[in-house]
């Protein structure tokens, strides 16, 4: 009897060793990160045909997705990508290329609404500099101290000429 008390007792305080070990391990171990996914962007759109922003049937809905966000979209001729711009009025500018030089142009659009406006030149620059498109005339910059292509730029010339001697008396 007082070895079956004994058993118990070892038994208990194993258990209860095990119980603190591992509720201090589930205490310190390190919690998975939350996902930024949907951060930045708050809907998208597959391609949509040009016809939807006239039609009636649609509108109500298309202004209440689309009137008042900003974002990026980007406009289709078919298949092909014609025009990437951004705009603090998603519905407004699209409608508005209805009727501007793109009229005609395009007869697709895709639309991403952003969350934090002051990354929408960024994000545009980025998508232009990385997808050639007929119908915009500007491509997005960086300011020189960020173009990494000009800083290798001014590497060349300091190294030209410091060879520029050794050319000449080389020739």
């Amino acid at each position: 009897d007082s070895e079956d008390k004994t058993i118990k007792s070892r038994d208990l305080l194993k258990l209860e060793n095990h119980y603190l070990l591992l509720n201090h391990l589930i205490k310190n171990m390190k919690k998975k990160p939350k996902s930024t996914k949907g951060a930045l962007i708050k809907g998208m759109s597959n391609n949509l045909p040009s016809g939807i922003l006239e039609d009636l049937v649609f509108k109500k809905k298309l202004q209440e997705i689309m009137r008042g966000y900003a974002g990026i979209y980007a406009l289709y001729k078919g298949d092909k990508l014609y025009y990437i711009g951004l705009t603090k009025n998603l519905l407004g500018r699209i409608r508005w290329h209805l009727r501007d030089r793109h009229s005609g142009r395009w007869d697709y659009f895709k639309i991403f609404r952003i969350h934090r406006v002051k990354f929408l030149k960024d994000i545009e620059t980025l998508v232009q500099q990385i997808v050639v498109q007929k119908g915009n005339r500007v491509q997005g910059k960086v300011p020189k101290d960020y173009d990494l292509s000009y800083i290798l730029r001014e590497v060349l010339r300091e190294y030209e000429k410091r060879i520029k001697p050794l050319k000449k008396a080389l020739r």
